[in-house]
């Protein structure tokens, strides 16, 4: 099983989506960050699960409904590492609404 890390720019998207939502939603905030969170921690034992993207760099989608997120990670295979880069909304992904 690899060891899960999110780097301190990740650790900083999440915090930055829990505060955007709580304003309007503490519940959504918690739910949706625990959703990033389990599955971002589904990588320690499938880190191939996310589909390769730019810079050597994995992706991972998350949906959420009709939104969802993006994360961004490397799999240090001969460290057993994934390695969280960044978390973002889809859309700030560049991913398009499909309604």
């Amino acid at each position: 099983m690899a060891q899960v890390i999110y780097s301190p720019s990740a650790f900083a998207d999440l915090e930055r989506i829990y505060d955007a939502l709580e304003a309007d939603d503490p519940t959504l905030a918690a739910s949706s960050t625990a959703t990033i969170r389990t599955a971002i921690q589904e990588l320690a034992t499938r880190p191939l699960l996310g589909r390769p993207a730019e810079a050597g760099l994995r992706e991972r989608a998350i949906s959420r409904g009709q939104t969802g997120y993006v994360v961004l990670y490397r799999f240090l295979e001969l460290d057993d590492v994934v390695l969280v880069a960044a978390i973002r909304h889809r859309h700030a992904a560049g991913y398009s609404n499909p309604g």
